[in-house]
Formats: C-alpha cells, structure tokens, sequence
C-alpha cells in the first residue's frame, strides 16, 4: 500500500470537516474523488486524493412516525408523502452540502480544479447524480444502486409501494418534479457519468434505473458527448456493491478522471 497524507479541515463559514487523504506520488496538483462507494486504496493506487466529509449541521432523523406507508427509509405517515423525508434529506446534501465541499476542493493547490470526481452507492448514489446536476465543477461520477426517476422509484421500489398506483401530495409531486435528475438531464451532460444497477435489486427496480439511463442517453446524445454516458446492468442479485461494481467504477474513473488531461 502506497504511503499517503492525511489533512482534516473544517470549510470556512460552513458546518462541514472535510477529509484528506492524499497520495505523495505523483508530484503535483492530483485528481480528488469524493468517493462514498469506497474503493480508496485503489483510487490512492491510482493517484487521487479521496475525500470524504461530514456535515455537522444535518438533523438526525425525526422519531418515527405511525407508519401507514412505505418501509425502512421511505417509511412515511402515508402514502400521500412517501419517502419525502428521505428524498428530502438526499435534496438537501446534493444542492447544498456538495458545492460546499467543492468550493473549499478548488482552493486547494494539490487538486486539479478541472479533475473533480464523485462516487456513490444506494442512497450514496443518489446524493451523486443530483449533485452532479446541481455543480458543474464535478467532471466525473459514477452513481452504483441508484436511479434519477424518484416516482418510478417509489411505486416500484419494495420499500415502497410494491407496484400499487402512486397517490402523492401534489405540493409534494411537484417538488419531486424539480429534483428528478430525469427532469433536467441537460444539468448532467458536463460530467462522465456512469450508472451500474443491478438486474435483480428489490430496493432499486431495474425498471427505474432503466428510465433513467434511457432520458440521460438521449440527453448525452443531444449534448454530442454520447461516449460520456455508461448504462451497466450486473447480473448480481439483492441490493448492494460488488466486485463488478467496484470493477467497473474504477474503470470508468480512469478513463474519465484519473488519467491527466491531454
């Protein structure tokens, strides 16, 4: 294992104490990964600085409710707001917590500001694609267990509504509708983004990460950037990140953000 540095620092005027770990070769500025799928060694291995955070300003969950709807996190007092606090909590890391971390990442004189990256896994993965459409200073991603169709994800989802017909706030449904990655592909269409869902995830049906992989291919397409854009399906079954997963993601990494700029 290659010797690396480690720095901790709190963002000015934000709540937020971000991490370091930084590789000492090569020489110069490096390539940064706020990696939360994991895969760190490999990602030091490869030369980049991987970054993790926390937010000390997030609230703890609210105690749970009497439940009528939805299970573990989309667990909701009805079916009318199923999911919002979860969805919500996701929203709010994304629009706001993410470009904070990058605003201090570019100040840095080890990292490239043009070879900023991020990683993530379930609800990981979400936070990614909506803060990849939320700060175009991300120039890859990759999103594992994840989609960017919210209300496909919660009919379908089994921690949902298993299928049966959606009936949400319509104050709520329009908020959805301004969160969906789906909704503003051409936000994303700046970075390399890879999706990797599996073809057999109660949590995450592959119909909704199919949908989503559908609106951003066309949006890749239209933005004439279409090799940007990867879709994999893995054969694997249950909720979860592999070694195919991880396989991939580093693949698509180097290709997109590891390697230096030509």
């Amino acid at each position: 294992m290659r010797e690396f540095l480690v720095r901790e620092a709190n963002v000015p005027q934000h709540p937020i104490t971000v991490r370091l770990e930084i590789p000492l070769a090569p020489a110069g500025r490096k390539p940064a990964v706020i990696a939360l799928l994991g895969e760190n060694d490999a990602l030091r291995a490869a030369g980049a600085i991987v970054v993790s955070f926390i937010d000390w300003s997030a609230k703890p969950p609210p105690p749970p409710a009497e439940n009528t709807a939805g299970k573990w996190v989309l667990a909701s007092p009805s079916a009318a707001v199923l999911g919002r606090e979860y969805l919500r909590s996701i929203a709010r890391t994304a629009n706001e917590v993410i470009p904070r971390v990058v605003d201090y990442l570019v100040t840095l004189p080890e990292i490239d500001p043009g070879r900023i990256g991020m990683t993530g896994s379930s609800t990981n993965g979400f936070i990614t694609l909506q803060a990849v459409a939320a700060d175009g200073r991300l120039s890859a991603a990759v999103a594992v267990a994840a989609c960017g169709d919210h209300l496909r994800f919660l009919r379908f989802s089994s921690m949902g509504m298993a299928g049966q017909p959606l009936q949400l706030d319509p104050e709520y449904e329009r908020w959805l509708h301004g969160q969906e990655p789906i909704r503003h592909s051409e936000r994303l269409v700046h970075a390399a983004l890879l999706v990797v869902n599996r073809v057999d995830d109660p949590l995450i049906p592959i119909s909704s990460a199919e949908s989503t992989a559908h609106v951003l291919e066309r949006a890749y397409a239209r933005a004439g950037v279409p090799e940007r854009f990867r879709f994999v399906r893995t054969q694997e079954s249950g909720h979860g990140v592999g070694k195919a997963e991880g396989e991939e993601a580093l693949a698509w990494l180097r290709r997109w953000l590891l390697e230096p700029r030509r």
